[in-house]
């Protein structure tokens, strides 16, 4: 069985635990995965569409995992309850969706040791949602495949010692500070194209585009600074966001 590389990132930032409750599963091989694993005891394939659970129910049943991954027709976590599980993915959907999820499933969200979260837009407004519901970001993770850029992102009960800023927001902490190659990449890439945006709407001299040119410097702005800082830090070893604040917790005690 393989996983896509976006799929097999997630995967290898689930912490070890008793329940998965895997959200818009697909074909479930993520449940599958972790269970043949090891990783966790069980899990809860859950999606909001019959045709991808019916799928799911295929690959459970493909790789003998019956007794061990249960389907569940669900609007986000509409049909999980708290408690049930210690472990919750979402993944393969946008931030604008996936803050909705997080928000009607605050039950749940407040009994699980870790949330694992990948959002294929507007990252901001789920890095917030996690603040609010009293979750800290442990680690967050980076790769490109099929041409397009994927972020995940781990969070555990806890209070961020430091106010993540609204540049953080949007482009993360970790990632930068850990000068991670992948994002290096990403962030050059989305800096080249907001200097070109800006650049043209320098030269368009409309109102529309003078009313927009101060958000598209802000974000070049922000690119930079987030690059700058990945730069600086590319020559370090790796270390992750939970390996980090541990470190940081024993220099203290």
């Amino acid at each position: 069985m393989r996983l896509s590389k976006r799929m097999h990132m997630v995967a290898d930032m689930v912490r070890p635990g008793k329940v998965l409750a895997d959200i818009g599963c697909d074909h479930g091989y993520l449940s599958v995965w972790l269970v043949r694993e090891k990783t966790v005891g069980r899990a809860i394939a859950m999606d909001l569409r019959e045709g991808p659970l019916k799928k799911a129910q295929e690959s459970i049943r493909f790789f003998h995992q019956t007794e061990t991954i249960e389907t569940r027709l669900s609007d986000g976590m509409d049909a999980l309850h708290p408690g049930e599980a210690d472990r919750i993915v979402i993944a393969g959907m946008g931030g604008i969706l996936m803050k909705d999820i997080l928000k009607r499933g605050s039950d749940c969200v407040a009994k699980a040791g870790q949330l694992v979260l990948q959002p294929q837009s507007d990252p901001e407004l789920v890095r917030a949602e996690v603040f609010r519901q009293g979750f800290t970001i442990t680690d967050e993770q980076a790769c490109f495949e099929d041409g397009k850029w994927y972020v995940s992102i781990s969070a555990e009960p806890g209070t961020e010692e430091t106010p993540y800023t609204d540049a953080e927001l949007r482009l993360g902490r970790i990632l930068p500070m850990r000068g991670d190659k992948v994002y290096r990449d990403y962030l050059t890439e989305e800096l080249g194209k907001a200097e070109r945006m800006l650049e043209g709407l320098l030269s368009a001299e409309t109102d529309n585009a003078n009313e927009r040119i101060p958000a598209i410097r802000q974000r070049v702005s922000e690119l930079h600074d987030a690059l700058a800082t990945a730069s600086d830090r590319q020559q370090k070893p790796a270390e992750s966001g939970r390996q980090q604040k541990l470190t940081k917790k024993k220099g203290n005690e």
